[in-house]
């Protein structure tokens, strides 16, 4: 397993994913199913959420983020191949998309 990892991070340093890494601060309802005070509900506020990942797309509507990829090797060459955890986030509900840059090493 450590031949193959060394192998991947080596591809990956030359062949970084061609999606930007990001984290992206968004707006979300709150909502709470017990019972309160009114003067309690009235201070109640949207959560912002923070979610980590590639954009896969953007666009006027959504934004589409995959926290993780899977490896394949195709034709003697690694390709990224699925990507999963995903989340579309409808992009009026988007506060920050902040860029993390990747540099990967194949130590």
């Amino acid at each position: 397993m450590k031949k193959l990892l060394k192998q991947i991070l080596l591809w990956l340093s030359t062949n970084p994913p061609k999606y930007k890494f990001v984290l992206c601060l968004w707006e979300d309802a709150n909502s709470d199913s017990s019972w309160n005070e009114l003067s309690t509900i009235e201070q109640m506020l949207p959560t912002v959420c923070m979610s980590v990942g590639f954009v896969i797309n953007e666009t006027k509507d959504s934004f589409i983020l995959a926290s993780d990829f899977t490896t394949d090797l195709k034709n003697g060459k690694y390709v990224i191949a699925e990507a999963g955890n995903t989340m579309v986030i409808p992009t009026k509900n988007v506060l920050k998309i902040v860029p993390i840059p990747l540099k990967i090493q194949a130590k």
